[in-house]
């Protein structure tokens, strides 16, 4: 069959613009450019040049036959997929082939070709190596190869049997970590017992199967053992919350919208793939989180999503960055590429995309959620019935993502980047969306008894736990591959995207498969579900697996896990105070030039936020659609009012302080935003994403205090956690001097996101100054003094001893009916709750917003510090205040009161607003809006500092923009 290659160079290229920016930055000063020629290679009796149309765009590439790159320039070191792998972008290829008329294209490969200007050959291929491609799936392709074909191709490896019964405990345990199993000596020992029983060895399909199942990211031993699914769950339904439907049992948790909808939500993390190869690991974040809301009930239709990315600080320097890891400028700016790859072309709108730092992420933070909607009678699923078909739809199986489950239940070390990368696995979204669309369809037409996902443990773990109560046989020669070397076991446990199973009865499987192909959705009978109570699994004639569903879903040892509370090293805060105009300057500008504080659009305006016309709030608002919003608020039933509001609290510096405190902040962040532009917190759910270290008695204390302090708090405050995912892999193990061994554990993390239902978009509240002449209230508490935690702290290099306390459940739902009662009667126009860079970023970013001002007066009558009549000089010239009680004023702007609120009230309502407040909750009225652009920070009549909102915006805006650009 005829090979034809066109290469395609671009005229202005912003991926090799960002490459070139990104290696002067991480050791390559002397690359003076890189050019990225990219190389389409189709193999059939065709015509190339009615292809061109869906190759070359002529605005901005041109193409040819032979490589347009002069190799007198410099070396070129071209990347391309490996043999047995298919590209991502092959199916998109053959399909723009059929569309323009050109049927006889067999296979299409795309390759990269890189050249490096002002490198030497032998440190062109080190930085490739070390940057440009995943080696496990990826190769470096030599300019005198000679290609045949383009298909895969390769024999695959005969099913082979793995016996134990012999093996001594630290046989086991080795053979474990050699086959990357992972699977700590009880469950190995289970397993030695269970052949020994049966008088047979296993197969290897059998061990993969029951390895990963059993893995902690799939069967969650580490929470079980300590109790904390039980405990979570029976907080939950104490609560018993009128709204819920689904919570802990689906592939999503869901609470009744409005006129017979329900809503969805689910957050998913990607850590250890994203953390060796971004680009993939992040893109099927995404996916695999969407195919959670497909999976709920019989399918729900995705309208949100969320990307947060932890990571160490992009800007530290190459040297410093953790041996065997990604430099973390890397991981971000890939990051927001797979998102944008991934996320556009699925027409999800993007709802809040976070970027936060902490020098312990060396094992990358990877969070992605997903909001749905579905009836409310389709919101449960049903039980698969023998005879049922298992029907396989969406993308072919490969070896892309094997032993996800398993690498990803335990930590990292510097080797893994090479050993593991097979656990990555490569996403296209064309192939998801049209399933996406043709869910729905399904769904309405009755054909669906069940659904799930392929994540974690692919083919084997959805048919087993679809089949758990049934029993299922699955015919693996069925199932398409991408690559024709994969052996049973592979097939079994291949965690290739988009890639869906459903339970569909015998007389509905031919409408299926007619409405699959109507939405040009793959598909295959892979299987049925039967009565045999058991995984059976058949390839080319042979029996590959035969596992009794009791003993898959039963038999996992839950070994104890050891609890001590861990001694932490915590020191209180020496941070000078600002004491002249200039300290001020600098301070403020610190705080809003932070990196969890700056300007995040340069990545967020990258995805589409609007799309499906759903959007009432977006991410970013203001005049300058530059504002953070905080909030995100959909209306997605056409025509009506319904509003359906998310938020998301994280902040990993509280954890070094006190975990469990952090916990606890993160439930009272997440909801006090959405209750400040109006949802009511008896209308809210909540979704709990866990990132914690390889369990030790220390991590096990935290973890355990983590979830008991939310469990309890969820419970007094009426607002349940319906949804969530643990992983506790976040460790990282390298090579430090002389060889030994560094271990770097990410603090122990909680993401909090909060879904909520509202009646009318239209009386949602944002956080831009409305007019001038307004007056600014803080409700709720800020403790004088109050540092401890904050940004204004890291900006100083520490962390301090103490978090804020915003006090017991009965005061924190105090404070927000105080807040609901304002909000019910319209008295209060613009609001932001407070939380990282406290009163000072908020102030910023509502003047930002609205164009307008604010005058702070920290002597204004009530409120924590009085006007003192002593003045003295400083080096600025300015007189500035002493305070007469002497609390902290820079703990008053930089103070992260969590709880509390800023809220902007029109003088007319003033005195109506107070009365309403009468109940004792705390409320001080702190400044006012000025039609002038510039925040003033006074005391009484002193002004201690004033600045220019555009000035401030330089700053505000450089960071982040630094890092991405």
């Amino acid at each position: 069959m005829a090979i034809h290659s066109v290469y395609t160079l671009s005229q202005d290229d912003p991926e090799a613009r960002s490459w070139l920016a990104f290696l002067r930055r991480h050791g390559q000063p002397s690359l003076v450019n890189l050019l990225i020629e990219r190389v389409f290679w189709l193999e059939g009796e065709i015509k190339v040049e009615r292809l061109l149309p869906l190759i070359v765009n002529p605005l901005y590439q041109t193409s040819s036959e032979r490589s347009q790159l002069d190799p007198a320039r410099g070396p070129i070191v071209e990347i391309a997929y490996r043999p047995a792998v298919t590209d991502p972008e092959t199916p998109s290829i053959l399909a723009g082939a059929r569309a323009l008329g050109e049927e006889r294209l067999e296979f299409a490969r795309l390759s990269k070709r890189y050249q490096f200007v002002g490198l030497a050959e032998g440190e062109a291929r080190k930085v490739a190596s070390r940057f440009l491609y995943n080696k496990i799936v990826e190769r470096v392709r030599e300019p005198d190869e000679t290609v045949t074909t383009l298909r895969p191709s390769g024999q695959p490896d005969p099913v082979a049997t793995v016996s134990l019964a012999n093996l001594t405990d630290d046989e086991l345990v080795a053979l474990s970590k050699q086959r990357s199993w992972y699977a700590p000596l009880a469950q190995m020992k289970v397993i030695q017992a269970h052949e020994r029983a049966q008088a047979r060895p296993h197969t290897d399909a059998e061990i993969e199967i029951l390895v990963q199942s059993w893995s902690d990211h799939c069967y969650h031993t580490t929470w079980k053992s300590l109790g904390l699914l039980k405990k979570l769950a029976e907080a939950t339904a104490r609560i018993r919350h009128p709204p819920v439907v689904s919570v802990f049992k689906d592939n999503a948790g869901g609470i009744e919208f409005y006129d017979d909808w329900v809503v969805t939500i689910k957050g998913e993390t990607h850590n250890f793939p994203s953390s060796i190869a971004p680009f993939g690991g992040v893109a099927t974040k995404h996916g695999g989180v969407i195919r959670d809301t497909l999976g709920f009930g019989k399918g729900a239709y995705p309208i949100g999503g969320t990307t947060i990315m932890g990571t160490m600080d992009p800007r530290m320097k190459e040297d410093d960055v953790p041996s065997g890891a990604l430099p973390p400028q890397l991981i971000v700016s890939e990051s927001i590429r797979a998102t944008a790859y991934y996320t556009n072309p699925m027409g999800i709108p993007m709802m809040h995309a976070i970027y936060r730092i902490h020098p312990r992420y060396a094992k990358c933070l990877a969070l992605g959620h997903s909001v749905g909607l579905v009836p409310r009678k389709y919101a449960m699923k049903d039980e698969p019935r023998p005879g049922d078909a298992a029907l396989l739809i969406g993308g072919e199986t490969g070896r892309d993502g094997i032993h996800g489950a398993t690498a990803s239940s335990t930590g990292m070390t510097g080797e893994t980047r090479e050993k593991e990368s097979a656990a990555v696995q490569i996403g296209h979204p064309i192939t998801q969306r049209r399933f996406t669309s043709a869910i729905p369809a399904l769904r309405d037409a009755d054909c669906i008894r069940t659904i799930t996902d392929l994540g974690a443990g692919g083919l084997s773990c959805a048919a087993g736990e679809m089949g758990a109560g049934t029993g299922v046989q699955l015919k693996l020669d069925a199932v398409s591959l991408k690559d024709q070397s994969l052996t049973a076991w592979e097939i079994l446990l291949s965690e290739s995207q988009e890639r869906m199973l459903m339970a569909v009865a015998q007389e509905k499987l031919s409408e299926a498969q007619a409405i699959l192909d109507r939405y040009e959705v793959a598909h295959s009978v892979v299987g049925r579900f039967t009565d045999s109570a058991r995984l059976e699994a058949e390839w080319r004639g042979q029996k590959v697996a035969d596992l009794e569903m009791a003993f898959l879903w039963g038999a996992c040892p839950i070994e104890p896990v050891e609890v001590r509370e861990p001694k932490r090293s915590l020191e209180p805060l020496r941070i000078p105070e600002p004491r002249t105009e200039r300290e001020w300057a600098a301070a403020i500008r610190q705080v809003l030039g932070h990196y969890h504080c700056a300007d995040q659009s340069a990545a967020g305006t990258r995805f589409d936020t609007t799309v499906q016309g759903r959007t009432a709030v977006g991410p970013y608002g203001g005049q300058n659609h530059r504002m953070p919003t905080n909030i995100y608020v959909s209306a997605p039933l056409r025509g009506k009012p319904y509003g359906v509001i998310t938020t998301v609290a994280i902040n990993p510096f509280y954890a070094e302080i006190n975990p469990a405190t952090m916990a606890k902040l993160m439930v009272i962040e997440a909801i006090t935003k959405a209750v400040v532009a109006g949802a009511d917190y008896r209308e809210i759910a909540l979704c709990d994403n866990f990132y914690t270290p390889r369990v030790d008695p220390e991590v096990a204390w935290d973890l355990k205090q983590m979830v008991e302090t939310i469990a309890d708090f969820s419970t007094q405050i009426g607002v349940p956690f319906i949804s969530g995912k643990d992983s506790s892999s976040g460790t990282f193990e390298t090579a430090g001097g002389h060889g030994e061994r560094r271990t770097i554990a990410v603090p122990p993390t909680l993401a909090v996101a909060a879904l909520g239902r509202v009646p009318d978009v239209k009386k949602i509240i944002t956080k831009e100054f409305k007019a001038s002449g307004n007056a600014l209230f803080l409700v709720g508490g800020a403790e004088p003094g109050m540092l401890s935690g904050t940004v204004y702290a890291d900006c100083h290099g520490q962390r301090g001893d103490r978090l804020f306390d915003p006090g017991d459940a009965r005061s924190v739902r105090c404070l927000w009916d105080a807040l609901l009662e304002l909000h019910r009667h319209g008295l209060y126009v613009s609001g932001s709750a407070i939380a990282e860079g406290g009163l000072a970023l908020r102030f910023f970013e509502a003047c930002y917003g609205s164009g307008l001002g604010a005058r702070l007066n920290l002597g204004c009558p009530g409120s924590a510090y009085e006007e003192s009549s002593e003045r003295r000089e400083e080096d600025s010239g300015k007189q500035v205040p002493e305070p007469r009680h002497g609390p902290r004023r820079d703990s008053f702007m930089f103070g992260e009161f969590v709880g509390s609120a800023l809220i902007e009230i029109p003088l007319d309502f003033q005195s109506r607003a107070l009365e309403r407040l009468s109940d004792g909750t705390p409320c001080t009225r702190i400044g006012e809006v000025i039609a002038e652009p510039r925040l003033i920070l006074a005391e009484g009549d002193a002004v201690l500092w004033q600045d220019h909102v555009s000035s401030l915006a330089e700053g505000w805006s450089q960071t982040f923009r630094e890092v991405v650009e």
